[in-house]
């Protein structure tokens, strides 16, 4: 599966507020089950998924995060872009009781395919670790079409 047909219009966001990680989590969870996409307990299962194993990347510039959960919660493969009003801390990547890292962009996936989940996770680190520039780009997005066409300019550059 490419990732550029994981990415929608309509789960991409600008100017997500939370306080913490797990607020975070709540708002974007709520959105792609209001969408359909998931499973009302995806929600709980990300965030516990969250505090097990990490997902936070301490990338040079700007850092993200990639939360996500298992495939029996989601209903269709999609992935959630948010840009943060607010930079909210995300326990690095394989380090869940220790250091942070303030995050503005997080990645949520939605990947309905359990074999398919390592692939996509894989390829997503490494298009953010890659492509600093389009990050920032995405980072200084006035909405979420912006955010989609960013992506889609970038993914398409990649899988060709």
């Amino acid at each position: 599966m490419a990732l550029i047909d994981s990415i929608r219009k309509e789960t991409c966001y600008v100017g997500v507020e939370g306080a913490t990680d797990q607020e975070v989590l709540e708002i974007l969870s709520d959105r792609l089950f209001e969408l359909g996409i998931v499973k009302e307990d995806f929600k709980e299962n990300v965030i516990l998924r969250e505090q097990k194993f990490s997902t936070g990347l301490p990338l040079e510039g700007y850092k993200a995060a990639i939360p996500h959960t298992d495939a029996c919660y989601v209903n269709e493969t999609c992935i959630c872009v948010a840009v943060l009003k607010n930079p909210v801390d995300f326990r690095v990547m394989g380090n869940p009781d220790g250091e942070k890292v303030a995050v503005h962009l997080v990645l949520m996936l939605a990947i309905k395919e359990q074999h398919a989940q390592l692939d996509v996770l894989k390829e997503l680190i490494n298009l953010v670790v890659q492509k600093e520039e389009m990050i920032e780009k995405i980072i200084q997005a006035k909405d979420g079409e912006a955010v989609y066409r960013i992506l889609c300019s970038n993914l398409k550059k990649t899988e060709e």
